[in-house]
């Protein structure tokens, strides 16, 4: 629940405004999710709470500790559905990726989770409560981190849940996170892209292209078909006339398909004129997908076209390939 949420709850239950403020910090705050233990409450009031509210956070079933200190959690829904989420160490610097659904109805051709179809969408609790979980399993609450939306599903085809979650996650008697520390990725879905742009909780973009061309991204991305490349361009116009961050393109490397020079000069083509950094991602195999990685020699070269062109240009390290940790291989 949010604060406008519990102020509803508490209404009925005859508690002050400031009563709410103090319940949203118990919760959110400081983590606490018995309302048995909100002691700066009168008891007949947490009572109450108690016998009207649950706060059931998703059991862990499962973890894998990948060689270079990923850590993968399969974590089990109230309903039985499962998802997937990942804290990734890197010396200092802490990152989860988190999931906004069960499955994915997107389609890409490279990623695992595209296997499992889509289930449903994750509520704005189910959300949170996979930094709930990851922030008792790890250190990231004493040292702090990064988030990225980038685990299972398409975070715009949820955008209302997402962005309860978010304002929570961002708000400063809530999870503490700054909207810099916060990235959302998405395959491209416009309409929702530009509504999200202009909501209050808007953290840095990230746009999955993959591809330079129609025919090419259509292929690899189904969704292309109805936001296509002229219409993507469009929308990333519009979010770079704003004061922002600049927005990521991932863009992910397929050996022999989208890796060419010729590849190259159309993603910088495209990038003219944007205010947006390329992050070139190694494929990372896994069984029923029809790719190979890009060699390195292919990478750099790739890299070279792109920073010759005036492009930012960076390449990305993938983390716990072998737990099936890294991206495009979350899949339950």
């Amino acid at each position: 629940l949010g604060r406008e949420g519990l102020a509803s709850l508490c209404a009925g239950l005859g508690l002050k405004p400031f009563q709410v403020s103090e319940i949203y910090r118990w919760i959110y705050g400081r983590r606490v999710l018995d309302p048995l233990a909100w002691t700066n409450l009168p008891k007949e009031a947490r009572a109450a709470l108690a016998a009207r509210t649950s706060a059931e956070l998703p059991e862990v079933t499962g973890e894998q500790v990948s060689s270079d200190g990923t850590r993968k959690f399969l974590l089990r829904l109230s309903d039985g559905q499962a998802i997937e989420a990942v804290f990734i160490p890197d010396g200092n610097r802490r990152t989860v990726c988190v999931s906004s659904q069960v499955g994915c109805a997107v389609g890409c051709a490279f990623c695992l989770t595209a296997r499992m179809g889509f289930r449903r969408n994750l509520t704005p609790g189910e959300i949170l409560g996979q930094f709930f979980v990851l922030e008792e399993r790890t250190d990231i609450r004493e040292v702090g981190y990064n988030v990225v939306f980038m685990g299972m599903g398409e975070p715009m085809a949820n955008r209302t849940n997402l962005e309860a979650a978010l304002a929570i996650l961002e708000d400063e008697e809530g999870l503490g996170i700054s909207w810099r520390r916060i990235t959302v990725s998405t395959s491209g879905l416009a309409d929702q892209m530009e509504a999200f742009a202009r909501s209050a909780v808007c953290p840095r973009l990230s746009l999955s292209l993959n591809a330079p061309t129609d025919e090419l991204r259509s292929r690899l991305m189904p969704v292309n078909a109805k936001c296509d490349l002229r219409r993507l361009r469009s929308v990333l116009q519009n979010l770079s006339r704003r004061d922002r961050e600049r927005i990521s393109l991932e863009y992910i490397l397929l050996g022999g398909v989208n890796d060419g020079q010729e590849e190259a000069e159309a993603v910088a083509r495209f990038a003219k004129g944007l205010k947006v950094k390329v992050n070139l991602i190694q494929f990372n195999a896994a069984e029923g997908l029809p790719f190979v990685p890009s060699d390195a020699e292919r990478t750099r070269s790739f890299q070279a076209v792109l920073l010759r062109r005036g492009v930012p240009t960076s390449i990305r390290k993938s983390r716990g390939q072998d737990i099936l940790a890294a991206c495009g291989q979350l899949a339950r």
